[in-house]
């Protein structure tokens, strides 16, 4: 399974053996030339062939095999969230679903692709006579000329995917899968998306509009080009130059996700964000350990590990990847575990 990490500037991609033992066949970054893909809608779909034909190609893939892919749907053109119904039949949770989702999302119902998931017996406290819906929504105008580009290509699409959901599969350990507030924080080139996992499902998803990019924009063009290019391993030189010049925009950034934190913890007394678990190439900035460390003295934060569910524990030590670069290629990997692990 190949998985399509598609962003406004890069793509990432993994491709992982099939059968009981997952080996890792081919990981690549390419970056997607301007004026491609903004916010997400492909702009030129014929740049966009080329930049995903070249993508595949730099990972020493031939697109012929006909190879099946998942590809993902960015969080800022998408909504996850688990909502509460009264007890119903599946034809009317269909309809009840829309009206529900209607007074949450900032775009029409009818631009979007809707699907759903029955939660059952999931551990979290459900109101009687209630039940629990996961439920995932994506922009027609996102998904339709991506799938086309795709197609165009030869792959055999098998699923798009919310970032989110992705995330999780690779960060979600079976041992983190039941527990109580769980929160993943990914930050990426231009945005962080913020997700809730708690009892078995993710709760909702916050993007807040702050990344790599944003936080670097102060710094020289030099610098900037150079910390952007080498987020898996940032040269020591750079960090201690840059590291003062972001402190005040990663705290600025880990107070917003505090914003995020209190408001789930808010919600009832069973709610209660109990660990922090860090991604992204953002995660490997230094000074953002240290904001987290400032603003959560009381919560566990970690950076996530995309191996959990891919590798033993044995096998870990021995990732393919170091995790400085593996958490660059979360998303990737666990589109690319969609078939293996199912969440």
């Amino acid at each position: 399974m190949i998985g399509l990490d598609i962003s406004d500037q890069t793509i990432k991609i993994a491709q992982l053996s099939d059968g009981s033992v997952r080996r890792l066949l081919a990981k690549c970054i390419y970056t997607i030339p301007a004026g491609v893909i903004e916010n997400g809608v492909v702009i030129n779909k014929k740049a966009m062939q080329e930049a995903v034909e070249k993508a595949l190609s730099s990972c020493r893939i031939n697109s012929s095999k006909k190879d099946t892919v998942v590809v993902s749907i960015p969080e800022t053109q998408s909504f996850l969230r688990v909502i509460e119904l009264p007890n119903m039949s599946d034809d009317e949770v269909e309809e009840a679903i829309r009206f529900e989702i209607a007074q949450h999302i900032p775009f029409s119902v009818d631009s979007v692709y809707i699907d759903w998931q029955a939660l059952e017996d999931s551990g979290h406290k459900v109101a009687e006579g209630k039940r629990e819906v996961q439920v995932g929504a994506a922009q027609k105008k996102v998904v339709d000329p991506l799938y086309e580009v795709i197609m165009d290509i030869g792959l055999d699409v098998a699923a798009f995917e919310l970032e989110s959901q992705a995330i999780v599969r690779a960060l979600i350990s079976p041992e983190l899968y039941g527990k109580q507030g769980v929160i993943i924080v990914d930050v990426g080139s231009t945005s962080t998306n913020v997700i809730v996992h708690d009892v078995g499902a993710s709760r909702f998803t916050a993007s807040l509009q702050q990344g790599v990019k944003n936080l670097a924009a102060g710094l020289s063009v030099q610098d900037r080009e150079q910390l952007m290019q080498n987020l898996q391993n940032i040269p020591a030189d750079l960090l201690e130059r840059v590291t003062p010049q972001l402190e005040p925009g990663l705290d600025k950034l880990v107070l917003d996700i505090k914003g995020v934190v209190d408001f789930y913890n808010s919600i009832d007394a069973n709610h209660r964000v109990r660990e922090i678990i860090m991604t992204g190439g953002g995660s490997n900035l230094t000074g953002l350990d240290t904001a987290f460390l400032h603003h959560f003295e009381d919560i566990h934060v970690e950076r996530g590990n995309p191996w959990v569910n891919i590798l033993s524990a044995k096998e870990r030590s021995h990732a393919p990847l170091n995790i400085q670069e593996s958490v660059r290629y979360a998303t990737a990997l666990g589109l690319a575990l969609r078939t293996v692990v199912s969440l």
